[in-house]
């Protein structure tokens, strides 16, 4: 298993507390910059960029939550995807936080379409001995989790994102003016 940190190599990162009743966690905010290369990916319906300079991704980290969300923007503000990361574990050490990666990933598209990836990164990670059976049968019940918290209610997902892109959006405005 991998730990994963939130990333926050670059001057343009900013991380909040959120404590609502919708939503209670860490989210950072960051503009991606000095990317020597754009990586593009296939998420098994098409090839997409998500990672570029002046890329935008706002990464969540639910309190007590078995997934990370890493909600991404191209360099012209428009919406690629929702990247789910199940966890085992959820936490924050040294003021970051970051997530115990059990492979099986979450694509949700901006029309609501589920797309499921890595299984075989699970598998392959259980025949080695990374991860135990537990930790996949816990990898699918966040999965079903998931389905039922998002792609079923994709209003809240919509919801979460859009209250969270306008909190760091005014922020950065704050900031801006002092």
């Amino acid at each position: 298993m991998k730990r994963r940190y939130a990333y926050n190599e670059n001057d343009n990162y900013s991380l909040l507390k959120i404590d609502e009743s919708f939503f209670r966690g860490y989210a950072c905010f960051l503009k991606l910059q000095n990317i020597e290369k754009p990586l593009i990916v296939y998420n098994e319906k098409e090839y997409i960029c998500i990672k570029d300079n002046n890329y935008e991704w706002i990464e969540v980290y639910p309190d007590g939550g078995n997934y990370a969300i890493t909600i991404m923007y191209d360099d012209k503000g428009n919406f690629i995807e929702w990247y789910f990361d199940i966890a085992r574990s959820i936490g924050v050490e040294n003021g970051i936080p970051y997530e115990d990666d059990l492979y099986l990933d979450l694509i949700i598209t901006p029309n609501g379409e589920k797309i499921v990836i890595d299984e075989d990164e699970l598998l392959a990670a259980k025949t080695k001995g990374y991860i135990t059976e537990d930790d996949v049968d816990t990898a699918y019940k966040v999965l079903r989790e998931l389905d039922e918290k998002y792609v079923n209610n994709f209003e809240e997902l919509v919801k979460l994102t859009n209250y969270l892109l306008c909190k760091f959006k005014s922020d950065e405005k704050n900031k801006e003016k002092l």
